[in-house]
């Protein structure tokens, strides 16, 4: 139970982090006060969840319970103070907030840094993938807004995609005795080629394949399209980093 509740814990920290710091993409200017509202508001949400799973199973305990209520306060005054545009003020409070989400989710991996770059990887393929589907639904509200910033956060996840996917096969590499037949290493032989299948495929070649279809539409303005791209690579997104955190807290395995 509290490895699931530990998995959960890092979903909404991920997803924290990820939203906020792809939220640097946008200008308000274009999109209106009203998208970084939305996004203060799914920010102010996770970290709720989070702080309240982190009270269930270890009560109120420094640093961890500091970083969720202070960012918690901050993505509240956020959503209640609209602004179309960015000053110095704002850029220095996101660099504080997004280094802030950092810290915690650093102190969440233990401090091992190792681990906390892997994950960091998670984050940010995670976010770049959620907040491109989130604002694939603004395009609704601001018809004329760029693409561009679907573009770059297409590229971003491809890049993102690499480097995971080239230091899961370089942990594989490493660890064969995790799929050796009759392993009793992780959960077993099955369970441990299941689980690999399910993350190289569904977090790793779907959305690969499902992106590039995506960046086609996106080229050809067919944003309400891309943005129907983006909710299947977001389930399958789920699916896959879920499942590799999975294996790490319970398992040990690093894909």
């Amino acid at each position: 139970m509290s490895d699931v509740k530990t998995v959960a814990e890092f979903f909404f920290i991920s997803i924290t982090l990820g939203l906020w710091s792809f939220s640097a993409f946008i200008n308000p200017k274009m999109t209106g006060g009203g998208f970084l509202k939305l996004v203060s508001s799914i920010c102010a949400s996770t970290t709720f969840c989070g702080f309240l799973l982190t009270v269930m199973s270890k009560g109120f305990q420094l640093p961890m319970t500091g970083f969720y209520l202070g960012t918690l306060l901050f993505f509240v005054w956020n959503f209640l103070n609209p602004r179309d545009e960015r000053n110095t003020l704002a850029w220095v409070l996101y660099l504080l907030v997004t280094l802030t989400l950092m810290t915690q989710s650093y102190f969440f991996q233990n401090q091992d840094l190792k681990i906390f770059g892997f994950f960091m990887g998670s984050t940010l393929l995670l976010g770049s993938i959620v907040f491109a589907m989130i604002l694939g639904h603004w395009y609704l509200v601001v018809p004329k807004l760029s693409e561009r910033p679907l573009i770059r956060l297409i590229q971003f996840t491809w890049l993102i995609l690499a480097i995971k996917f080239f230091w899961a096969l370089v942990f594989i590499n490493n660890h064969p005795e995790f799929l050796e037949f009759g392993t009793q290493k992780g959960a077993g032989y099955s369970f441990n080629w299941m689980m690999l299948t399910m993350r190289i495929g569904w977090g790793y070649l779907v959305i690969l394949v499902m992106s590039l279809f995506g960046y086609k539409l996106i080229k050809m303005r067919s944003i309400q399209s891309a943005t129907g791209i983006f909710y299947a690579m977001t389930i399958f997104i789920l699916v896959g980093e879920l499942a590799s955190s999975y294996l790490y807290y319970e398992y040990g395995i690093l894909i």
